[in-house]
């Protein structure tokens, strides 16, 4: 990204600022271990000062005299699942289509399994928005004729609250569900 931040005076300097932001491996595997495990301490982020040491060598050939790198971590916004911060977590309830006999566990497992590949890292980019329309479209998409509906409830707002959730410029969203956040219903009431 080249533009200055909503965070950032813009110095009328020749110099430009490059932001860089950074996902490194061992955290990604780590972080999703840890969601994984339901257990332990939130991995911590790798410092600017840390990614700085690290690879800069690789930038500073390529960039010109008057650039100014600056290394962001990247972190992840955890949405849905008992990791999340309350105001983030839901159930997610699909309502079961009448006409076809598929068991509850194996609808559950195939919306876990879209949400997982809806929240790919390749399909994310830092600081954007998530809308639940697209994430429910992705679902129906791949469980229609299984299942009739697909809705978000959030467990300590108002209905409607994770119909769009924004992140900062150095995080990147992650799925936190479980099959315990998915309910398969017979129809949506109040």
């Amino acid at each position: 990204v080249h533009n200055s931040g909503a965070d950032r005076r813009i110095d009328p300097s020749k110099t430009n600022m490059i932001d860089v932001y950074l996902l490194v491996s061992s955290y990604d595997q780590e972080y999703r271990n840890w969601l994984a495990s339901g257990t332990g301490t939130e991995p911590q982020a790798p410092t600017t000062q840390s990614l700085e040491e690290n690879y800069s060598s690789v930038l500073e050939p390529i960039k010109s005299i008057s650039d100014e790198v600056v290394f962001h971590p990247a972190k992840y916004k955890v949405l849905f699942g008992s990791q999340a911060v309350p105001q983030l977590q839901a159930t997610f309830k699909a309502v079961r289509n009448p006409n076809r006999y598929i068991s509850t566990t194996d609808i559950q497992t195939r919306i876990l399994t879209a949400i997982e590949d809806f929240f790919n890292i390749d399909n994310w980019d830092f600081g954007q928005t998530f809308y639940f329309s697209e994430l429910s479209t992705y679902v129906m998409n791949l469980l229609t004729p299984d299942i009739t509906n697909f809705v978000i409830v959030p467990k300590s707002n108002n209905f409607g609250n994770l119909y769009e959730v924004a992140c900062s410029s150095n995080e990147i969203f992650i799925s936190g569900a479980t099959v315990f956040d998915i309910e398969i219903i017979d129809a949506v009431t109040s």
